[in-house]
């Protein structure tokens, strides 16, 4: 690791540490792994038509940035490499598919191997049979060795058939065209931005031959199911297959997550909808502030996730402030005073913190959110432990486990008196500051 992020880390672990939250490598890990310890990376696959029969086409994305991969002084270039591996399975687990292959990534100065901005984007093509599959991506940096892992689920369409029917939908930062060829910007990680001028969509139609052309009805709607965005507009096929895009302009939105439909309908040359026929496709994505975590889709409640570190006078004045916007800056002016590296545009210790409540949140749901369980509690305030004891069956003796943080003289027991799973902090009985129930 070179001086100056060896620097910023060191730094940051040691705010880290003032605020008990001290970042531990683990050795065991008190739930599968979903935050990772190695690079960051954003994945996505989308299902077209393929040229080969009764198969479709996978296009695979898999983005690393930048400040997540480890270079090294080359000549006059700084160099990094990954490894990416790339895994379909069957629902019962049969590996179907696998590829690996490396990506070198070169930059011309120091600046932009610690860019937040910048990042390497690899795509595959697969062809495979139409179904359901379990998608597993792992990226492995070279030079670090550190590893991270992603799995999604993927409904695989038949497009052979003589029907119509819409791939996948691809979200798009940027599009250009030069003469009849467009090229796209993919957004991988599925964020859209607040301050955004807004994105195009991206997807293919395949028709019958009779289709002359399609009445398309778009709406965008939010997780109360209320309809946020809408448009319909005809667009002509140019034949069995067509490439069609559509401006979604900047949108006046909470943070949080939404759904795209799109709906599909034959029209005749009177332009009239033929509504026995119809196709439908749709993808979710999430809208947030470039200035807040990915984690943050909504600010208020961040604000009470902060109870384990903020005072309470704290947290009364950021929930006190007049109006949203007020709220939003008193929000940032709490981790900007906690910012280990200000001088860059990234607040790592805001990030790691809401890292934590994201994995606790997947992790540790019982009856309560996972940040609010006391194993959510311990994990967010401690991190992982260096190692975890799992006693799950034993005689006469209910559930437990011990997490042991042996560079803090530390460790913490969890009973599950119910058996269903809902472990409860039984030690140390004290020290329970921040403890939500």
């Amino acid at each position: 690791m070179d001086a100056k992020r060896r620097a910023r880390w060191a730094l940051l672990v040691g705010v880290l540490a003032v605020w008990g939250v001290q970042r531990i490598v683990a050795q065991g890990d008190p739930r599968p792994l979903r935050i990772e310890t190695g690079p960051t990376f954003y994945f996505d696959a989308i299902s077209y038509s393929s040229n080969q029969p009764h198969k479709s086409r996978i296009d695979a994305y898999v983005q690393v940035p930048h400040e997540e991969i480890r270079f090294v002084k080359e000549g006059d270039l700084f160099v990094g490499r990954y490894e990416v591996t790339l895994s379909f399975f069957t629902p019962s687990k049969q590996l179907v598919h696998d590829e690996i292959w490396s990506v070198d990534v070169r930059a011309t100065d120091f600046a932009q191997t610690t860019s937040d901005r910048m990042y390497s984007l690899s795509q595959r093509t697969v062809d495979i049979d139409p179904g359901n599959y379990g998608i597993t991506v792992q990226v492995r940096d070279q030079e670090s060795q550190r590893i991270s892992q992603r799995r999604r689920s993927l409904l695989v369409t038949d497009y052979s058939k003589d029907s119509l029917s819409l791939s996948d939908i691809m979200l798009v930062s940027r599009l250009s065209t030069a003469g009849e060829k467009k090229s796209i910007v993919p957004i991988i990680s599925g964020n859209i931005s607040q301050s955004s001028e807004g994105f195009f969509v991206f997807f293919e139609v395949y028709s019958p031959k009779w289709v002359d052309s399609l009445q398309f009805t778009w709406k965008i709607v939010n997780g109360d199911k209320i309809i946020v965005f809408r448009r319909n507009q005809v667009e002509a096929l140019t034949g069995r297959k067509t490439q069609v895009f559509l401006k979604v302009d900047s949108l006046d939105v909470p943070m949080g997550r939404y759904a795209l439909l799109v709906d599909a309908v034959p029209t005749n040359r009177a332009g009239d909808s033929l509504v026995d026929l119809n196709a439908v496709s749709s993808r979710t994505f999430t809208v947030r502030s470039l200035d807040l975590p990915a984690a943050v889709l909504d600010l208020d409640k961040a604000i009470e996730q902060l109870v384990y570190i903020a005072r309470g006078s704290e947290l009364q004045y950021i929930r006190e402030a007049p109006n949203e916007e007020e709220k939003r800056q008193r929000f940032l002016e709490f981790w900007g005073k906690r910012d280990p590296e200000p001088q860059t545009s990234r607040n790592e210790l805001m990030d790691e913190y809401y890292a934590r409540v994201e994995y606790a949140n997947q992790n540790f749901k019982h009856y309560l959110e996972g940040w609010k369980t006391d194993m959510g509690m311990v994990y967010i305030r401690f991190g992982p432990a260096e190692n975890i004891e799992r006693h799950p069956f034993e005689y006469d003796t209910k559930p437990y486990e011990i997490w042991y943080y042996y560079q803090l003289n530390r460790q913490f027991i969890f009973v599950d008196d119910t058996g269903f799973g809902d472990y409860r902090l039984r030690y140390p009985t004290t020290d329970l500051w921040g403890r939500i129930r």
